[in-house]
């Protein structure tokens, strides 16, 4: 697990430090395979650590970076088996400023490691929370269900 953490930490700083990189732009740059960097670019997009934009048949990818931390929201599930849970940080990139929200979960070393994520952009936060109350009105209420 170091050498993962290792490799994804280098990735996000050569995308801090160069906004807008191709997988050949690191390769050019660092000692890393194509593949080896496709990997963990793509789990560092899947955690909505970095955006990937496709640029034609090329990705080009861009550091979400962390302009707040909103640790006062964070949410633990403590109702399923898996124990995930969740926080927000407002990010931006090049493309502008997004929430994000990242499911994590206890590792075997009692880490909590990140599972997955998602950006929102700020303009769009109102919208899907106005939806999320109606999925749950309407598809989510145990009590209306049941009828």
């Amino acid at each position: 697990m170091q050498k993962e953490e290792y490799i994804q930490n280098l990735l996000k700083e050569f995308l801090r430090l160069n906004p807008g990189l191709t997988i050949s732009d690191i390769r050019k740059n660092s000692y890393l395979s194509h593949s080896v960097i496709w990997h963990h670019l793509e789990i560092l997009a899947s955690r909505g650590e970095c955006l990937r934009i496709e640029r034609g048949d090329t990705d080009v990818y861009h550091l979400n970076k962390v302009v707040g931390t909103l640790s006062e929201f964070g949410i633990a599930d403590d109702h399923s088996d898996y124990h995930f849970s969740y926080n927000f940080d407002l990010v931006e990139n090049p493309f502008g400023r997004f929430l994000r929200i990242q499911r994590l979960r206890e590792s075997r070393s009692r880490a909590n490691t990140t599972r997955g994520g998602v950006i929102v952009p700020y303009h769009l936060i109102g919208t899907i929370a106005n939806i999320l109350v109606k999925v749950k009105e309407n598809h989510l209420n145990e009590e209306k269900n049941k009828g």
